[in-house]
C-alpha cells in the first residue's frame, strides 16, 4: 500500500516528528487500531531501536532503516495464536523547499489462521495509514500557531 501527502514544513521537521516515537501521543490520538507507542529502547531513536505499539494486537517494532532526514523504516510483528501479522512501514521524504512530500509504503503480511481474513484486516490498516498521515499534516502545519 502506497500513500503520499504534501506537508507545508521542511523535511528535517517532518523527519523529526516521525522519529520521535516516545511522543507520538502529542499528535496521533488513539484509534481502533492504534493505542500508543511504548517501551522505546533508545532516545534519540536510531537504527535498531525497538518499541511496542498497537491496540487490538501488540506489535513489537524495530527501526530497520535510518537515513536522516530522507528515509526511515520500521518492521513490526505480532504473534497470535496460530498466526502472525507483520507490517513493514517505510517513509521516504522528498524536500520541496519549505514543503515535504511524504511517501509512506506499508506492507502487511498475514500467515496462519489470519491469512484468509486478509481483506477484512487490510482495509482498517489502509484507513489507519491515511489517518496517520492526515494527523501528521494537521499537527505539523498548525504547531506553534495556536
Amino acid at each position: 500500500m502506497d500513500f503520499t501527502i504534501d506537508i507545508a514544513r521542511p523535511v528535517e521537521r517532518v523527519f523529526a516528528l516521525i522519529v520521535d516515537l516516545p511522543n507520538y501521543h502529542r499528535w496521533l490520538p488513539p484509534s481502533g487500531l492504534y493505542g500508543a507507542t511504548t517501551q522505546v529502547s533508545d532516545t534519540p531513536v536510531t537504527l535498531g531501536t525497538t518499541y511496542v505499539d498497537g491496540k487490538r494486537a501488540t506489535l513489537h517494532g524495530r527501526v530497520t532503516e535510518f537515513r536522516p532526514p530522507v528515509a526511515l523504516a520500521f518492521h513490526q510483528e505480532a504473534r497470535l495464536l496460530l498466526s502472525r501479522l507483520t507490517i513493514d512501514i517505510r517513509y521516504r521524504l522528498e524536500p520541496l523547499g519549505a514543503h515535504t512530500r511524504v511517501y509512506r509504503t506499508t506492507t502487511p503480511q498475514l500467515s496462519g489462521v489470519l491469512a484468509p481474513l486478509r481483506p477484512m484486516i487490510v482495509r482498517p490498516i489502509r484507513d489507519e495509514n491515511l489517518r496517520t498521515l492526515a494527523m501528521m499534516k494537521q499537527y505539523l502545519e498548525h504547531e506553534g500557531r495556536a
